[in-house]
């Protein structure tokens, strides 16, 4: 009895899901294309034409605004994450620049 419950269930419903099934090279061609956003990371361009009091000031900029961003977790504000990856390699570029210059001297 059991065995013709199971033979049943399969011809009624497996069977018609199992014919829904497209090959894999007709799927590729029928499927959209998901287009993976990259995060855009500041560039260093703009902090070529500043002098180093300037890009000092930058790093301190950088760095307040840092310390503002974690000031925004503890306090349980609404805080974009990705701007912590940001502004620590923001920092680290006008420290290299910074380095870079002091090491031509």
């Amino acid at each position: 009895m059991f065995r013709i419950l199971l033979v049943a269930f399969v011809a009624l419903f497996v069977a018609p899901a199992y014919a829904l099934i497209i090959s894999g090279a007709r799927a590729a061609a029928i499927a959209p294309r998901v287009i993976v956003p990259v995060m855009a990371l500041p560039s260093i361009d703009d902090a070529k034409n500043l002098t180093e009091e300037e890009i000092a000031q930058e790093i301190f900029n950088a760095k307040k605004e840092l310390f503002e961003l974690r000031k925004g977790i503890k306090t349980r504000q609404q805080v974009k994450p990705h701007l912590f990856t940001h502004t620590k390699h923001r920092i680290a570029q006008l420290n290299t620049l910074l380095s870079q210059r002091e090491a031509s001297q």
